[in-house]
């Protein structure tokens, strides 16, 4: 089974991501606020996620792997409720550093051999220099935000693909009087509403269980930088696959505190 997904996942990179194009620019970055507490709640969600069978069989597969990882379960909390009130639990029990190692754990788990496949055949090595050694990192970028779009919605929700500039470019076709609108690279992906975020409420979550180790993972397992962008105050998430992200210190789009519906609001446990 293993072996048929990366002959899968092989062929799907080099035929899909040459094929394929994204359909809008990325989003802007978001408002900086100064404390975590001073940013509005997300407008009320019109069509929340429904989650199909395939959804729910692989949020069932990642839940017992995280269990398997934190030790945490909560067997009597069902679906996605429960597992965010055992990441909650992880939290308030052993701090978001904990939740950084167990997540990435997970994901390194669940992925078994396809990263180590995917850094033999794509990715050059450091000594690679001239015009050959990034030729594979757009249309590997591509493709991961492709895979992504279609395997991820059981955890983050719906997604759309992206560019990575937030730019839109205008140029002007003498042969048919049309304008032609490009977004520039592929290999974004817009998270509309992030179930994770949604929830658990709680930015400590966001940052330490989902953006920071999910980014350590692509750029250490996969060899391919990831950037992801959270928008606190909308609820979405712009993946960059490709950007080299900020240091979590540095990232003035992530203030220090708690979110001001956070649970955990008044702990101190969200940093």
């Amino acid at each position: 089974m293993v072996s048929c997904a990366g002959v899968f996942f092989i062929c799907a990179n080099l035929s899909w991501a040459l094929a394929l194009r994204p359909n809008a620019p990325a989003s802007p970055p978001p408002t900086i606020y100064q404390t975590a507490s001073s940013i509005p709640d997300p407008p009320p969600q019109l069509e929340p996620f429904k989650p199909t069978f395939f959804d729910d069989v692989l949020l069932s597969i990642f839940r017992w792997t995280l269990q398997r990882q934190s030790g945490v379960s909560l067997p009597h909390l069902q679906g996605f409720d429960g597992m965010m009130a055992e990441l909650h639990e992880l939290r308030r029990t052993k701090g978001t550093d904990e939740l950084e190692r167990v997540s990435l754990q997970t994901m390194t788990a669940l992925a078994g051999p396809i990263p180590f496949l995917h850094r033999v055949l794509f990715v050059q090595s450091d000594e690679a220099d001239g015009p050959s050694a990034n030729r594979n990192s757009y249309p590997t970028a591509y493709a991961l935000a492709w895979f992504a779009k279609y395997l991820l919605p059981f955890l983050v929700g719906e997604m759309t693909l992206t560019s990575t500039s937030t730019t839109t470019t205008t140029a002007h076709n003498e042969t048919d009087n049309t304008d032609i609108f490009n977004t520039g690279i592929g290999g974004g992906l817009l998270v509309e509403r992030c179930r994770v975020l949604e929830g658990s409420n709680c930015k400590g979550i966001c940052a330490k269980m989902c953006k920071v180790p999910t980014e350590r993972f692509f750029a250490e397992r996969w060899g391919m930088p990831l950037s992801m962008e959270p928008n606190f105050e909308t609820g979405s998430c712009q993946l960059r696959f490709g950007v080299v992200p900020l240091p979590l210190e540095e990232d003035a789009t992530i203030p220090s505190g708690c979110l001001g519906r956070c649970p955990a609001a008044g702990e101190g446990g969200c940093d």
